[in-house]
C-alpha cells in the first residue's frame, strides 16, 4: 500500500525538477561550468616531484605524496642528493638522504606544514697535500675518510598549490657531528737511497667545514620547486 502513495509523489517530484531545468537551462549550464572549474582548482594533487636547493643537501631531488589520512594532511617524502664541495685543502663528495613525513595544517596538501625527517649525511673527504714524516723520511700525499652523520630533522615549511609549486623550509637537524676524523693516507717520499717509495698510515684530521654543519647538529634551510599531479 505504501508504494501506491510513494509512486505519485516521485512522479510529481520528477515533473517539477524537469520543469525547473527547462525554465533555467542556460543558468544551469553556467553554474555547472563554475562547479566543474571549482572542482579542478581545489582538487588535491597527490604527488609532487621537484628539486630542493639549500643546506645541507646543496641540490637534491625531492618526492612527496599526499595521503588521504587525517583529511589529506599526512604527506610522506624522500630527498636524495649527491654533490661535490671542493676547497683548496679538501675535496668532499657529499651524499645526503632524508625520509620522513610532513603534516599540513590545511586539508588540500598545500600551505603551512611541520615536518619530521631522518637524515643521513655521507661525506667522502679527501685531504690534499698532506705532509708525511716517518723514520726520518718526509713526503706528501693524500688522506681519505668516509664517514656518516645521522640527524633527526624538525622543520617548518610552506608550499604553494597548483600544477607548479614552490616551497620553503627552515629547521634544524639534531645529531652528533665529530670534531676530528681518522683518515687513511697514501704518501709518496724519496728514501735515503734516492728511490721513490709509497706508504700508508692513519692521520687524525679536523672535520672540514661543510655548509650548515656544526658540532651540535645540522642547519636545515632550503627552497624548492617542481610539479604536482
Amino acid at each position: 500500500m505504501k508504494y501506491f502513495f510513494l509512486l505519485p509523489l516521485c512522479l510529481i517530484s520528477l515533473l517539477s525538477l524537469g520543469q525547473e531545468v527547462d525554465n533555467s537551462s542556460n543558468a544551469f549550464e553556467v553554474e555547472d561550468f563554475q562547479v566543474t572549474d571549482s572542482i579542478d582548482v581545489y582538487k588535491v594533487k597527490r604527488l609532487s616531484v621537484g628539486i630542493k636547493l639549500g643546506i645541507p643537501n646543496i641540490a637534491s631531488l625531492s618526492l612527496e605524496g599526499v595521503t588521504p589520512f587525517f583529511g589529506n594532511r599526512i604527506a610522506p617524502f624522500v630527498d636524495y642528493s649527491s654533490f661535490p664541495v671542493n676547497t683548496v685543502d679538501t675535496d668532499i663528495d657529499l651524499k645526503h638522504t632524508e625520509f620522513g613525513s610532513n603534516f599540513y595544517f590545511g586539508n588540500q596538501g598545500k600551505g603551512v606544514y611541520v615536518g619530521i625527517g631522518f637524515g643521513t649525511l655521507k661525506p667522502k673527504i679527501t685531504f690534499k697535500d698532506q705532509e708525511f714524516e716517518e723514520d726520518g723520511n718526509r713526503g706528501t700525499g693524500t688522506a681519505i675518510v668516509s664517514t656518516q652523520i645521522k640527524t633527526t630533522n624538525l622543520k617548518l615549511g610552506i608550499k604553494t598549490g597548483g600544477r607548479v609549486y614552490f616551497r620553503l623550509e627552515l629547521g634544524y637537524g639534531i645529531g652528533t657531528v665529530p670534531q676530528t676524523v681518522e683518515a687513511t693516507g697514501t704518501f709518496t717520499y724519496t728514501d735515503s737511497d734516492g728511490n721513490i717509495q709509497t706508504d700508508t698510515g692513519i692521520e687524525i684530521e679536523d672535520f672540514p667545514a661543510i655548509p650548515g654543519v656544526s658540532t651540535n647538529g645540522v642547519l636545515v634551510g632550503n627552497f624548492g620547486f617542481g610539479v604536482s599531479f
